[in-house]
């Protein structure tokens, strides 16, 4: 059954099916991916735009992620599905053999600028030694055949390819326009799958960064006496603290003290004006000109998720030797083996029911 995205507005109870717009999404897309990634819930930089291949294709979009794995992002337009599948593995032959010098002339023609300067401030660490380890096909698309479906089906699931398909529709409402997304497949499954035999199995548990430094106002002991975990500043961020579900189990490291908590998702994020403990917003015990009582937009006020804090220590305590594993993104999985049993003896935690 080939898939498709539908809205309703809800009205006095009642559900009002939203009509789809027919206004050349495709076109629309990739300036809007090309201003914020984003959007397609993946935290990459973008390195090229109508790349053009030693095979004389162009390539949509090209990213690179903070692990250095490069992402092919291309729009299905009017392709066939063969044809669309078959570019993109084409694609993906080319962009295997690419070094790192042919990255950096690639970024170098697209924005005229240092390569490794910009994905330094932009993920705020150095580029990895290993670049271009791996690498990703997204197919953006308003929706999808059986036929194609069942070709992407076939490669992740059999052949362990890392290809996924992003869905997005427009729909339109008393002259305003909203649009949605869905992915094909779950993007973790994919991610999973593809790794097996090229990275450390995955402990089951997660890396959290709090984000908490002497700049901001953020404070582990808010963290503990409100039970949460949160991020926010921009949409890439919160799309990453986003991802924690109910039950997820995680470890919470504060960048250059170590790791300070253990805990248990009990709900997902909200809002921080939302974020209640006890029946009573948190906001209402912080001082009037506290920023996350300001009034902002959604995509850069403060974004909470409650946990339930097994174990925690203060941040003069914080657990950590050399070589552990930090990473500057919000949220990974912990594979680090190393890593994984060190917390797992300071933190007291129990993994006999994992």
């Amino acid at each position: 059954m080939s898939l498709s995205m539908d809205l309703w507005h809800i009205k006095d109870e009642q559900l009002i099916p939203m009509n789809k717009a027919a206004l050349d999404l495709e076109k629309r897309l990739e300036v809007w991916v090309e201003q914020d990634i984003s959007m397609l819930g993946i935290d990459a930089l973008l390195i090229g735009r109508q790349v053009h291949t030693g095979y004389g294709g162009y390539i949509d979009l090209l990213a690179i992620n903070s692990d250095g794995e490069l992402i092919i992002i291309e729009l299905k337009r009017s392709k066939t599905p063969r044809n669309i599948v078959a570019q993109c593995l084409d694609y993906g032959s080319w962009v295997h053999d690419l070094n790192f010098d042919d990255i950096v002339g690639i970024y170098e023609a697209y924005k005229s600028a240092s390569f490794e300067k910009n994905f330094s401030e932009y993920f705020d660490t150095p580029v990895p030694e290993k670049v271009n380890g791996s690498y990703q096909i997204v197919i953006v698309a308003e929706s999808l055949d059986d036929t194609t479906e069942r070709i992407i089906q076939h490669l992740n699931d059999v052949h362990k390819v890392n290809i996924n398909v992003v869905f997005f529709n427009v729909f339109m409402k008393d002259g305003e326009e909203y649009i949605g997304r869905s992915w094909l497949k779950d993007p973790v499954d994919v991610e999973e799958r593809s790794v097996v035999g090229k990275k450390s199995k995955w402990t089951g548990y997660l890396f959290v960064n709090t984000g908490i430094t002497d700049d901001n106002c953020r404070d582990w002991n808010l963290n503990r006496q409100y039970r949460f975990i949160s991020a926010g500043g921009g949409a890439r961020w919160i799309n990453a603290i986003k991802k924690l579900k109910k039950g997820d189990r995680i470890f919470a490291l504060i960048k250059g003290k170590g790791y300070v908590g253990y805990g248990i998702v009990e709900e997902e994020a909200v809002i921080v004006k939302q974020y209640q403990v006890n029946g009573k917003p948190i906001v209402q015990d912080f001082p009037e000109d506290h920023p996350w009582r300001e009034d902002k937009d959604t995509l850069k006020d403060e974004w909470m998720v409650k946990v339930e804090w097994l174990k925690t220590v203060d941040v003069e305590d914080a657990k950590w030797f050399k070589g552990a594993f930090a990473n500057q993104n919000v949220v990974c999985k912990l594979r680090d083996q190393t890593t994984f049993k060190f917390l797992i003896e300071q933190f007291d935690v129990d993994t006999s029911n994992i």
